[in-house]
């Protein structure tokens, strides 16, 4: 199961978040569909799923992965055993997922937990039937994918409008915990923009409607039946905390998938260091869009539009949704005296360049995955 640590200076209850991987994997899908709003009532729920619930799929996936005793030397077998001769080098290793359709065509969002070196993937709907799953896009950094099956005619569920999500609201969560497909539950929005260890790009959304293993893709839909967001993780020692990837950063990575196979993210060109003085540059990339716009390494960056920025994840979100060529107001000091500069994002090169010296901080480039 994957991990993930809460950092020494994270002053949280839990200590530990997990993914919501059943059998080592994880699943997910999205959808863009109009759903129609659902009356409030006693039935509120019960309408809300029917609606929404047949476009909810589960995603089986098989993983190959490496035997540690299958390239023993030879010689080695003779202490083993002779049942040790001829191990397999290989095993399957298979796990499920949730996800929900997006496209009548077969396009399904996912996490890219679930489909991240997946050798197959079974894609079942609510009406029983099954696909063989294609990976068209997948983002390790905000960890979805998208999956695409030949079929026609699916249930599709919609991304809510953009309204902002208040804590306390009612959610819905669906999914196959455990590989129990089509399975419901119900909560309030425990909290926004919650920093969790899988992605320094993500400000999640905090849930206490129950999720499971085998949840992680499912939607979290809000009372309208539209997807506020993606089911992806719980806090491992916990009870009733669960985290969400908010529409805002799923309609932005889903449209880049879907265009491009791949998410063109936005990149300033220069590396942080966090000290006294706050995020100071320690190296800016030669011809890099920070060089372009006038940022010398010794600045100290103050303020993104207008918002003050205190950490390297402050700069990730606060360029996260945003398009290569936006131009972006950035407030700084240097040696002192206050300036303002326009820049112009460019493409994150696909191995951003290290600084030279490795006590300079790390760059506004993503971090590895995990």
């Amino acid at each position: 199961m994957h991990e993930a640590r809460a950092t020494s200076g994270q002053r949280k209850s839990w200590q530990r978040v997990t993914c919501l991987v059943s059998g080592g994997v994880l699943g997910l899908t999205l959808a863009t569909s109009a759903t129609a709003a659902v009356p409030m009532g006693p039935n509120t729920i019960a309408d809300l799923v029917a609606k929404a619930a047949p476009a909810v799929v589960n995603l089986d996936t098989v993983k190959r992965r490496a035997n540690p005793m299958g390239d023993l030397d030879p010689f080695f077998h003779g202490f083993l055993g002779s049942e040790h001769r001829g191990l397999p080098r290989y095993f399957e290793q298979k796990g499920v997922g949730s996800g929900f359709v997006i496209d009548p065509q077969g396009l399904i969002v996912t996490n890219h937990h679930v489909t991240r070196d997946a050798a197959a993937i079974t894609v079942t709907l609510p009406d029983g039937r099954t696909f063989q799953g294609r990976v068209i896009g997948q983002d390790p950094e905000t960890d979805l994918a998208l999956v695409s099956i030949d079929a026609k005619g699916l249930s599709t569920l919609k991304f809510a409008e953009r309204r902002a999500v208040r804590v306390g609201e009612w959610v819905v969560a669906i999914g196959s915990p455990l590989g129990l497909s089509t399975t419901v539950t119900a909560g309030i929005v425990s909290a926004l923009k919650r920093s969790v260890p899988i992605s320094e790009r993500v400000e999640f959304l905090q849930t206490d409607a129950p999720i499971n293993p085998g949840n992680s893709g499912g939607p979290l839909l809000n009372l309208d039946g539209e997807v506020i967001g993606i089911n992806t993780a719980i806090a491992a020692r916990a009870q009733g905390i669960g985290f969400a990837i908010p529409v805002e950063t799923a309609r932005f990575v889903v449209s880049e998938l879907r265009q491009k196979g791949k998410v063109e993210r936005p990149w300033m060109g220069l590396f942080i260091a966090l000290d006294a003085s706050g995020l100071r540059v320690s190296e800016v990339s030669p011809a890099g869009p920070a060089a372009r716009a006038g940022i010398l390494a010794g600045d100290v960056i103050l303020e993104l539009e207008g918002k003050k920025v205190s950490a390297t994840t402050d700069i990730l979100r606060a360029i996260g949704d945003r398009r290569v060529g936006d131009e972006v107001r950035v407030a700084l000091s240097r040696q002192g005296r206050r300036q303002q500069l326009i820049l112009v994002l460019g493409v994150m090169p696909p191995e951003p360049q290290k600084p030279r010296s490795e006590a300079a901080g790390r760059p506004d480039a993503p971090p590895e995955d995990e």
